[in-house]
């Protein structure tokens, strides 16, 4: 009995670590969370890779890797108020140590001016994003929306 459960106990040991339960709802939560904060420009920059994120914008352009600061900095100092939701939000989590999350979901919402008026009434765009964890939280390394067919992306003043 005792050679079984050393082995078991073995196998157990030499398994990779699996996604802990409930990795994909923390993840989906820390999205949710973040758009709450991009609404109300209150960005906590815990869940924003130190070495920055790689973003795609859905107004288009190139890849640009912001630091941490940068993307406060680029919401905060914005005179418009992005007001989205995300939805269908859906989670994988990969790699080795299943530390790796890539997300898939939809944005929806419009974007207000300084003044509250609205300046995108529908505002729909695809989203993925790329999450590492990181001493137990989930944080973000790379962003990517592209608009969706029918709705408008982010327009420029």
């Amino acid at each position: 009995m005792k050679t079984l459960t050393l082995i078991i106990v073995g196998l157990i040991l030499i398994q990779p670590p699996s996604a802990m339960a409930g990795d994909e709802e923390d993840v989906a939560a820390v999205l949710k969370k973040l758009w709450v904060d991009i609404s109300n420009k209150k960005i906590n920059t815990s869940t924003i890779s130190s070495n920055g994120v790689w973003q795609a914008k859905s107004s288009g352009g190139l890849w640009d890797l912001l630091t941490p600061n940068e993307v406060i900095t680029m919401i905060n100092d914005s005179p418009n108020n992005l007001k989205f939701r995300p939805h269908h939000i859906e989670v994988g989590i990969v790699g080795k140590n299943k530390d790796v999350a890539h997300v898939n979901y939809y944005l929806v919402g419009t974007i207000a001016g300084p003044d509250g008026k609205i300046i995108t009434k529908d505002y729909r765009t695809r989203a993925s994003e790329v999450m590492v964890k990181k001493d137990n939280t989930w944080v973000t390394v790379s962003s990517h929306y592209s608009p969706l067919h029918g709705g408008m992306g982010v327009i420029l003043d």
